[in-house]
């Protein structure tokens, strides 16, 4: 069920809860500007209470972030037990995030529309051809969550480590031919 704006506002202050959205995987992907599953889905951020995500994923950086109301945001960070045990950012990293955000706002089409088409062309090799995997992410979503598929896991009797040493041996080997 989709809740329009109107039902996800009423619900918050009717049940008093926060949203809070982990863009960890979303951000620097999806949208126009890649500026998250926000922009993807056409809502405004400040209905979302919370909007936390990891800039080492999409953006190849270190670090996270943690935006929205101050108040919110503030209980967050002094009352998490990460940031009592975390230490600065590098700067090389901070700079990294920074600037790969700004090329995507600057120039959305150059980064995020081959990263489309590149996930499409992988998409297109994988899913339905595949006799082992499928792809469980939506369509628009250049971040591809592969499984095996069931009638293998099935067929083979494959317990969840066998399935993990598997996937690890096609990243393995995938890896090879990337390096």
């Amino acid at each position: 069920m989709i809740l329009t704006r109107n039902h996800q506002v009423e619900l918050k202050l009717r049940y008093k809860f926060r949203l809070i959205l982990d863009e960890t995987w979303s951000y620097g992907v999806l949208g126009r500007t890649g500026a998250g599953l926000t922009e993807h889905q056409n809502v405004d951020p400040t209905l979302v209470d919370m909007i936390i995500g990891s800039l080492a994923g999409p953006l190849c950086a270190g670090g996270g972030f943690c935006a929205g109301n101050n108040d919110i945001v503030e209980h967050q960070r002094i009352n998490s037990a990460a940031y009592t045990y975390s230490a600065a950012l590098p700067a090389i990293l901070s700079t990294t995030a920074s600037e790969t955000i700004a090329l995507l706002q600057e120039n959305p089409e150059v980064y995020i529309t081959p990263l489309r088409e590149n996930a499409k062309a992988m998409r297109a090799q994988l899913d339905p051809r595949s006799d082992w995997v499928k792809c469980t992410s939506a369509v628009e979503n250049p971040n591809l969550l592969l499984v095996i598929k069931k009638e293998v896991v099935d067929a083979r009797t494959l317990s969840v480590q066998d399935q993990e040493m598997l996937m690890q041996d096609i990243v393995d080997e995938v890896s090879i031919f990337c390096a």
